[in-house]
């Protein structure tokens, strides 16, 4: 866009979807989750323009020029920097994967069979952001990066018969962990 003749320079803000008041810490966890998004599919030429524009807000200076130059050629009703999401936009995917544990027994826990309970860590979409991380802001709750670690009991029946080096399944109602491998060990007196 052409404003008087002279181009309007990039909204830097906008693309790193932060308030025109972010504090440096938030420029920077902004950058970090774009540039770990980009990565992969626009490689160095779509992250170019995005270390631009944390330079240029992570720099004080800098940052007060850029302001002073972008104030004096947006009208006072550009809302231009405010944006919101697709639906779906920012979510980040949780692939489900199994978890590998060992467990200890005695002789007659593994030759009888017996119930233990198990505390997973599982890493979940953060329910406060929806998986996002925050919209326009950081999510308070998971920091931005759109997942939480939650602790989840899993009742494990373990079978009669177990020896040393035994390895079982358990599924769990976890879509993130539909599996836990174990692998039984004796305990020695």
């Amino acid at each position: 866009m052409v404003y008087g003749g002279m181009e309007k320079p990039k909204d830097y803000y906008q693309l790193l979807g932060v308030p025109r008041d972010a504090s440096p810490s938030a420029i920077r966890r902004a950058f970090q989750r774009l540039t770990r998004r980009l990565e992969p599919e626009h490689g160095e030429a779509g992250i170019a323009e995005l270390r631009a524009a944390y330079e240029t807000l992570s720099d004080a200076e800098r940052r007060r020029r850029y302001d002073d130059e972008l104030g004096s050629r947006s009208s006072p009703l550009d809302w231009s920097f405010v944006r919101r999401p697709a639906a779906g936009d920012l979510r980040r995917p949780l692939a489900p994967t199994s978890l590998t544990a060992e467990i200890v027994l005695r002789a007659d826990e593994a030759a009888a069979g017996t119930v233990l309970s198990l505390d997973v860590p599982v890493a979940a979409s953060c329910d406060a952001c929806s998986g996002t991380g925050g919209s326009l802001f950081d999510c308070g709750r998971c920091g931005g990066e759109g997942r939480v670690l939650r602790r989840m009991p899993v009742p494990v029946h373990v079978p009669a018969g177990l020896r040393e080096g035994s390895v079982f399944q358990v599924r769990t109602d976890e879509p993130a962990v539909p599996t836990i491998l174990l692998t039984v060990h004796l305990r020695r007196l």
